[in-house]
């Protein structure tokens, strides 16, 4: 049998249109009562979760990945809305995602979410603001970390360092840039970031200073799901691994490979944890 298809589609929202990608199980295929939702890191979109949704459709789960606004398909911020961002940091982004995701009714009754990077920052936040619809979380690389720490990131990754300029030398930065941070020989993965990150350099330092404002410890340590951490030891977030874990008990943490890019470097490691971790929480209901 053929794995089930990955679809695209919109979904407007207050501020503007969410593109997502979705993928529903064949009608023979046992459904899973709880759906998956996938969100992407920075500056990616949801294309870096294709591998994954597909392995988990065909298992009966039904799969919803979004884009940030900013990133992908999904609309750019207004003024208006990058004014409002600057008050309300991830609360914006949870509200529009929010949104996306009651309009789909997804919470019936509940979900498992799995983020990377800024994703996780945004799921840990969804799940410690609304603790009634998420049945767990995996967080892939955490940024769970000191303010000062947080202020460090910030002071090493906000400048926008890929802004075009006419001679094209922000594309030349943007590839150098992937190839520094972990994207390995696969050219086919390597041109699709680059086409990502080069949409996206507006969006990334909106969800950047959002992440770095964010009282990461206080909402990591408040959420009551069930949590699984992952982490490679050549992710950027790798120095803060073993402090995520300190933080609170009762959490499985797994070291995955690939660097920044897991998702697509590692699905075989990243399924075989998740899966697990996913099977031990619906028993337990």
């Amino acid at each position: 049998m053929s794995s089930p298809t990955i679809k695209k589609a919109y979904i407007d929202t207050t501020c503007g249109q969410i593109h997502y990608r979705f993928a529903l199980p064949y009608q023979d295929v046992p459904k899973k009562p709880t759906p998956l939702l996938f969100l992407h890191k920075s500056a990616s979109s949801s294309a870096s979760y294709t591998f994954l949704m597909t392995i988990y459709s065909s298992r009966g789960y039904a799969c919803f990945a979004p884009d940030m606004p900013g990133f992908g398909n999904s609309f750019d911020p207004s003024p208006s809305d990058i004014t409002e961002i600057s008050t309300l940091g991830t609360k914006w982004f949870v509200k529009i995602f929010m949104q996306v995701f009651h309009s789909l009714n997804l919470f019936t009754p509940k979900v498992h979410i799995i983020g990377h990077h800024s994703g996780a920052v945004l799921a840990t936040e969804i799940a410690a603001t609304y603790p009634d619809l998420v049945s767990s979380i995996c967080l892939v690389g955490p940024a769970v970390m000191t303010a000062t720490e947080r202020a460090a990131m910030k002071g090493k990754y906000f400048s926008p360092f890929n802004e075009p300029v006419k001679d094209g030398s922000h594309l030349l930065k943007t590839w150098d840039y992937l190839g520094n941070m972990g994207i390995g020989d696969e050219l086919g993965l390597w041109q699709r970031e680059v086409l990502d990150h080069v949409r996206a350099w507006k969006g990334r330092n909106l969800i950047y200073g959002a992440v770095w404002e964010q009282d990461a410890e206080r909402i990591y340590t408040g959420v009551k799901c069930p949590v699984m951490l992952m982490c490679a030891r050549d992710d950027v977030l790798w120095t803060y691994f073993q402090y995520v874990q300190d933080l609170r008990s009762g959490v499985k943490a797994v070291e995955i490979r690939g660097a920044n890019f897991g998702l697509d470097r590692d699905v075989e490691g990243i399924e075989k944890s998740w899966t697990e971790f996913l099977e031990e929480t619906e028993k337990k209901g």
